[in-house]
């Protein structure tokens, strides 16, 4: 039976100030994971994820919500491939057709991952059938392309091999017809890279740590040249953080404040044997007024309760946009039971 928290009704939060939240319908599986956002520019709220019975597992598809009238729908299945496993989805608005892009892949192995796209014209209420985008084998997404000043899409990716992960940017000049990849040099173990435009100029990006240290910066003056990622101050759990531009200039991160690092562990048990597993809690805000050099305000917006203690999966992989007049929407995993929503005043 589903879970009567689960309705998807937007109300006042009972922890934060100043802030609105909702725990989205789940009726597609039990593990949901992954969230992104996107505002359209008919000012409508969209919000993608991939559900089912576990992570990796055939029957593990990609569902899309709408918020509408104070509440978030029941998530419409959009990919479902019965032989492959479906992830990390992302959704893009060029020129008022809205794109979505997934991962498929063969169950339990991300190396066999290839990149799909399909377009809607109507706000993501139908969709176009699916394309092949990105074939090299390995090929993931986790976060949403850029539109450069010159028209160039840049979208941020990685590329899983038996080897193991590092990122590219791939880089389209026809809108998506065809790319060009470009690997991001000393990125081996630093995924999911999220790209946004500094306000002096130039491109910052963001990238999970999978050693659990710390998000490593890189930074690149026209998007297809990047300087070879470095430390940061802020910590990383291996788990993916996600960056955004807000009207007024400043840089917005949602990350988990937790890392090996700061020995924030817990033991957990994979393949029959004990290891550590960083903490996915708190989920934290940070804001930073000078290009992402520095962070200084920072608020927690969600924290480890009874209910985390008995769930080792936590609240992770957040997206986070703009939502003007000086609030952000955000979404994340909720112990990946479903996704939580939160409008928040920054």
């Amino acid at each position: 039976m589903s879970d009567p928290r689960f309705d998807g009704v937007v109300r006042p939060s009972a922890t934060l100030e100043d802030a609105e939240e909702a725990l989205l319908p789940a009726p597609h599986g039990v593990d949901n994971h992954a969230a992104n956002l996107l505002r359209t520019s008919s000012g409508e709220l969209l919000c993608t994820w991939f559900s089912g019975p576990q992570e990796g597992d055939p029957g593990t598809n990609v569902v899309v919500s709408r918020l509408a009238g104070g509440r978030w729908e029941k998530p419409a299945l959009v990919a479902a491939d019965p032989e492959r496993t479906e992830q990390n989805p992302v959704l893009f608005e060029v020129d008022g057709r809205v794109w979505l892009l997934h991962t498929s892949g063969e169950p339990h192995d991300q190396t066999s991952a290839h990149v799909v796209a399909r377009t809607s014209g109507d706000g993501g209420r139908t969709w176009s059938a699916p394309r092949v985008m990105l074939a090299k084998p390995g090929s993931f997404v986790r976060h949403p392309p850029l539109v450069l000043d010159d028209g160039t899409w840049l979208l941020p990716a990685y590329h899983c091999a038996p080897t193991g992960d590092h990122s590219v940017v791939h880089l389209s000049a026809d809108g998506g017809d065809t790319w060009t990849a470009h690997d991001v040099p000393d990125s081996a173990g630093l995924v999911q890279m999220t790209v946004v435009p500094r306000p002096g100029g130039g491109l910052l990006a963001f990238f999970r740590d999978r050693r659990a240290g710390r998000i490593h910066a890189s930074f690149s003056a026209d998007g297809r040249s990047w300087s070879a990622p470095e430390r940061t101050e802020l910590p990383s759990n291996d788990s993916s953080v996600q960056l955004t531009r807000l009207g007024d200039g400043r840089l917005a991160l949602v990350y988990n404040d937790a890392s090996l690092e700061r020995d924030r562990f817990r033991w957990v048990t994979k393949n029959g044997k004990p290891r550590k597993k960083a903490l996915r809690t708190p989920l934290s805000l940070a804001l930073s007024e000078d290009g992402g050099a520095t962070w200084p305000h920072r608020r927690v917006l969600q924290e480890a309760d009874s209910e985390y203690w008995q769930n080792e999966l936590g609240y992770s992989y957040p997206s986070v946009i703009d939502g003007g007049g000086g609030r952000v929407h955000v979404a994340y995993s909720y112990l990946r039971k479903t996704i939580k929503y939160l409008e928040i005043g920054v």
